[in-house]
């Protein structure tokens, strides 16, 4: 009866590890965005203030290896490299610059702390 019980009991442990173990594995790899490394003068380009289509003025800002950009007067939100001219938020905000950093498109704008989007999902701003 012991050994039945503890069999039982051990089948039931064992098969709840990997439940317990995939859902560690999804929150790591939903809170993953895979970066891109730039080398030094990579980002020099996008270091601008860019007028938006809704008035609203966005910059773009280095600290080290890490790229900011901010609304107005707003808080700085981190940027991560995917290609050598698109970055994305991690709340899902994507930039693409175009023209050597003369113009970027933002695609999900209303994710951005202080985004006047008015509905609008993408913007399309120039320095």
């Amino acid at each position: 009866m012991k050994t039945t019980l503890f069999g039982v009991v051990a089948a039931l442990a064992f098969a709840a590890m990997p439940a317990a173990h995939a859902d560690d594995a999804s929150v790591q790899i939903k809170g993953g965005i895979s970066r891109l490394h730039l080398l030094q003068g990579d980002f020099a380009n996008f270091k601008n203030a860019y007028q938006l289509t809704n008035g609203q003025i966005l910059t773009f800002s280095q600290r080290m290896a890490r790229y900011y950009t901010q609304l107005d007067d707003g808080q700085r939100v981190e940027i991560y490299a995917i290609a050598p001219d698109k970055f994305v938020t991690a709340n899902g905000t994507r930039f693409e610059f175009s023209d050597v950093g003369e113009s970027v498109g933002v695609a999900n704008f209303a994710r951005l702390p202080q985004a006047k989007a008015n509905g609008e999902t993408i913007v399309v701003a120039h320095r």
